[in-house]
């Protein structure tokens, strides 16, 4: 990406705000609410995405709502909501009310699946990728701050509790990782814990050679082999790259919806 991660952030807060404000102050328009239908309708379409159009349809009342009356007030305007699509917006929507993906286990893994669509069952182990929990704390901090930003309350995202970093090094740890991707650094000390003995590489050697591969464009993964030092870089640019797959899918949503 051209612009750091933090620049990129405050981008896409500004054109999601302008996006919500614009779909809540008046009635949408035929073409707004059939692109709201459409990003409703879509299994890959953003959690973001889903959460704005939901309001977008429904109305900023619509957070004070039971589920089953969302679902109902949808229905009669012929959008059937795929079930994929209703736990990200109801995860979106937990987000907003209470913030406890940021210290209960399950909240955390539950959220991250459901803005990485995956449906989940509770009678399985769905364990989260380290890409997929990447995405799933960016797009929860843009939520967040979006929706803090909107309700004038200047709440401060909640830090980490220990749940979800232990859940997030044990992960990284099982996957080979000796350095946290950047949007799971909050994770890094538990990590490092981990990987006390048998690591093949230092975190600092990585850190460095991280830094020169990512400026890079693009990244030259070609160029990669088969030393540990190369297999980090490898697993850290997966991650990147999949956020930046995630991120084109996030822009396209709120642009439709402007």
């Amino acid at each position: 990406m051209s612009l750091s991660l933090a620049e990129l952030e405050q981008k896409l807060l500004d054109a999601a705000q302008g996006t919500c404000r614009t779909a809540r102050t008046v009635q949408p328009a035929p073409q707004k609410v059939s692109a709201c239908g459409d990003i409703l309708h879509d299994d890959h379409a953003s959690a973001s995405g889903c959460f704005q159009a939901m309001l977008c349809l429904c109305g900023e009342q619509a957070r004070a709502w039971e589920p089953e009356s969302i679902w109902l007030t949808l229905d009669r305007r012929h959008i059937d909501v795929p079930v994929v699509n209703r736990d990200k917006v109801m995860a979106a929507l937990t987000l907003t009310m209470v913030p406890a993906f940021w210290w209960d286990v399950h909240a955390f893994e539950n959220t991250v699946l459901a803005f990485n669509h995956v449906v989940s069952n509770p009678g399985v182990v769905q364990e989260a990728t380290p890409g997929q929990m990447a995405w799933g704390v960016y797009e929860a901090e843009l939520i967040f701050a979006i929706s803090t930003a909107e309700d004038e309350l200047n709440q401060q995202q909640p830090e980490f509790d220990r749940e979800p970093v232990c859940y997030t090094a044990a992960v990284l740890h099982r996957a080979g990782y000796v350095r946290a991707p950047d949007l799971l650094n909050f994770a890094q000390r538990e990590l490092a814990k981990l990987n006390k003995t048998g690591a093949e590489i230092s975190k600092a050697d990585v850190d460095g050679a991280w830094t020169t591969f990512k400026k890079q464009k693009p990244m030259p993964l070609n160029s990669l082999g088969e030393t540990a030092l190369d297999v980090q870089l490898s697993r850290l640019a997966t991650v990147e790259l999949y956020i930046q797959e995630q991120l084109k899918r996030y822009q396209a949503d709120l642009q439709r919806l402007r």
